[in-house]
């Protein structure tokens, strides 16, 4: 399976493609609280909106794919994006 998700066949470039990464990230990273107990002794937790193994890996391949990213740009010249 692959570790990067892979926007240039959609016609992105390099910077398309990381504010695509990172769009995913804030979608993929909301959190909801979740109330347990009851009365005084209730806790609040954060929890992930989609909370399954799948979405566990998909966080994996987004964060991959930013520092992949992210380390790319840093390296090309930015006319050349």
């Amino acid at each position: 399976m692959k570790t990067l998700i892979d926007f240039s066949d959609k016609g992105f470039n390099d910077y398309e493609c990381l504010q695509q990464a990172k769009v995913l990230k804030k979608v993929m990273f909301n959190t909801k609280e979740v109330k347990t107990g009851r009365g005084r002794k209730a806790i609040v937790t954060h929890e992930f909106i989609f909370n399954t193994e799948e979405d566990d890996k998909v966080r994996d391949k987004i964060i991959n794919t930013i520092k992949h990213y992210e380390a790319k740009l840093e390296t090309i010249p930015n006319k050349n994006n």
